[in-house]
């Protein structure tokens, strides 16, 4: 969208019925204050038919964010599966005012009631985020959640670096007694890390 963003966000209701008339499965949601001044909060939008497309994708999620840029300062939240080719498929997105524990909470209910049912075993990829940490289990009490490795790697690097490429080989290993091993010697050079 072009010119100012007060504009644009009042265009995105627009927007969204535009896309409608080429994808008639488009999902979307925008939440405003209230109905005198409708300034925007957040809104969420999926495209393609969800329910068909998730059965066709492999068992694992990541979601992530991402800060906009440019007058309003926005949070970009969205959610990606691999295909059966193994391509990038991105599933939703969300643009919410500040990351919080409400509006991780609507993205992940958004999100869950388009793709996954309340039942559904999956796992979900995520970084630490707290906020994350609390909601995915009353959002998806049966879906798996673990932390990216990419994430933690990093995090290594920034307080023991020492540690990053043990981590890496537990990272990569492939049975429990190899993966222990690696994790037993970082836990032995650097037990208040883990």
């Amino acid at each position: 969208m072009r010119g100012c963003f007060e504009h644009a966000y009042q265009l995105l209701t627009n927007y969204f019925a535009e896309v409608r008339l080429v994808d008639p499965d488009l999902v979307f949601n925008i939440q405003t204050t209230s109905c005198k001044d409708k300034r925007f909060t957040r809104c969420f939008w999926c495209f393609g038919p969800p329910k068909k497309t998730n059965k066709l994708l492999k068992p694992v999620v990541v979601i992530d964010k991402t800060f906009l840029k440019g007058k309003y300062h926005k949070t970009l939240l969205a959610t990606i599966a691999i295909d059966p080719n193994n391509h990038i498929f991105l599933l939703a997105f969300s643009v919410i005012d500040s990351e919080t524990i409400e509006s991780w909470t609507y993205f992940q209910e958004m999100f869950g009631s388009n793709f996954y049912g309340y039942d559904t075993r999956f796992v979900i990829i995520s970084d630490r985020n707290s906020r994350i940490i609390i909601v995915i289990p009353k959002a998806f009490p049966f879906a798996i959640h673990t932390f990216c490795a990419f994430y933690i790697s990093n995090n290594i690097k920034i307080t023991l670096e020492s540690t990053s490429i043990i981590f890496r080989m537990a990272v990569e290993a492939f049975t429990n007694i190899n993966f222990d091993k690696y994790m037993n010697t970082i836990r032995n050079t650097d037990p208040v890390g883990l």
